[in-house]
């Protein structure tokens, strides 16, 4: 291994891909930190405050849950969280940005090398496109988790390890991370679904196990059982079961609002006239329709269940799996996960770094100059064209309130799933390894 890094280092496209992707990554990691030294602190250094705040609070035996002026919560996040934010806390705000950035920048590196690994089993001196165009792809959204102090990196670099795991058969370690990345946020929880479909027991009892320990367990000395089990009840109802006409969760201001890129809030703001932009003087709505809220919710059910049955209908039986369709199956969760969240806002869709890699794979492998390969191309072209109306540019406003970032995860999803429906017409022999695609060229 140390001998393929150093002669790596020595190919000259792949030396500079690292420079350039460490230069980013230097880039992104010093302006957070430089917020700090810059006045009004407590804004400038946006939720690296809030969350180093929170961590004081549960060093103090505060109440973490304790509502502001607007009767929600001032911490949104699971107890476990909190606990976590309480050690990293301890030696001060500055370290604790240091340590949260340099946290993100190893999950970036480690999202980018598992996305490749998991496609092409193999992580080193694979076609340059599978590192730029991804990085490149989601680098916005990179940048609004450096900005702000959000997780998200880190969730996604969770559940990669846990479809790393799932693919060599260590599902207890799979069960671990994304029973670790439920814990930090809750909706990577969503993905327990798929280890029951595919009857990954091992998996789904290590998921409940890990889960029982980090949620439960875990917060124990810093308050108190029976003081975490009334939290967890506080957060549970005020974050999970909290969903009416005016807000989702604890978030009446944003829930519904253009950043919100998830099913329930687009189905909201194209079905019903809601405030999509949070001006409160001149709330400004862009339903075509307006419909109950009783019934958009049960076209939002039947809109789930549809994408759901398409999934499954997509997915080759049990024994024809190989390690490439569960990398497509994979791709698929994830994008289920990001749409069914109820609350997906922009630097959420970080996760979209592992389908727009498995979308390279697939066109790179495409024959040269063929149909299929001109089709593949047009459905990422659109898709990175969906995502590009993320840019502030005031004419795009009226684009992002219609939910095009939810779109294009929706359009990937239906493309991903045509190509699995094709694999699955194969035979076994010529896609029995994503290594054998790669040697005979022999995808349709």
């Amino acid at each position: 291994m140390m001998w393929n890094i150093k002669k790596l280092f020595r190919t000259p496209s792949y030396k500079i891909q690292i420079i350039v992707f460490a230069f980013v990554v230097l880039v992104f990691s010093v302006l957070p930190v430089c917020n700090y030294f810059r006045s009004d602190t407590k804004d400038r250094t946006k939720d690296y405050g809030k969350l180093y705040r929170v961590g004081q609070i549960v060093l103090q035996e505060g109440d973490i849950y304790h509502k502001r002026k607007d009767s929600n919560f001032q911490f949104m996040y699971p107890p476990t969280a909190a606990v976590f934010l309480a050690i990293t806390s301890m030696a001060g705000l500055l370290p604790f940005i240091v340590i949260f950035v340099l946290a993100n920048s190893v999950a970036w590196a480690g999202s980018i090398l598992l996305s490749i690994y998991l496609v092409t089993g193999k992580i080193l001196r694979q076609h340059p496109l599978l590192y730029l165009v991804p990085a490149f792809c989601c680098a916005p959204y990179v940048w609004d988790i450096y900005m702000l102090g959000q997780p998200n990196l880190l969730l996604l670099v969770c559940m990669l390890g846990a479809f790393a795991s799932l693919q060599s058969k260590k599902d207890w370690c799979a069960g671990a991370l994304i029973a670790l990345a439920a814990a930090i946020k809750a909706f990577p929880i969503l993905s327990i679904a798929y280890l029951v479909y595919r009857k990954r027991w091992k998996a789904l009892y290590s998921t409940f196990a890990f889960l029982f320990f980090l949620i439960v367990l875990l917060p124990v000395p810093f308050w108190g059982f029976h003081r975490n089990l009334k939290d967890i009840q506080t957060w549970s109802e005020g974050m999970v079961f909290r969903y009416d006409a005016t807000s989702i969760a604890q978030r009446p201001d944003r829930g519904y609002s253009y950043k919100n890129q998830s099913l329930i809030a687009v189905a909201n703001r194209l079905l019903r006239p809601v405030d999509a932009f949070q001006t409160k003087s001149k709330p400004v709505c862009v339903n075509f329709t307006d419909i109950d809220f009783k019934y958009i919710n049960a076209i939002i059910i039947c809109a789930g269940l549809g994408l759901c049955f398409f999934y499954i209908t997509s997915m080759p039986r049990h024994n024809c799996c190989t390690a490439y369709t569960n990398a497509i199956e994979y791709a698929m969760l994830l994008l289920l996960i990001l749409i069914f969240t109820p609350l997906s806002f922009t630097y959420f869709y970080v996760w979209l770094l592992y389908p727009v890699t498995v979308v390279m794979d697939i066109l790179i492998k495409a024959p040269h100059r063929s149909r299929q390969k001109t089709a593949i191309l047009c459905w990422f072209a659109v898709c990175l064209i969906l995502l590009g109306f993320m840019l502030p540019i005031p004419t795009f406003d009226q684009l992002t309130s219609r939910g095009n970032t939810f779109w294009a995860s929706t359009f990937l999803l239906f493309g991903l799933g045509w190509k699995l429906r094709q694999l699955r017409t194969l035979p076994y022999s010529k896609y029995g390894s994503a290594i054998e695609i790669a040697r005979e060229n022999c995808l349709p």
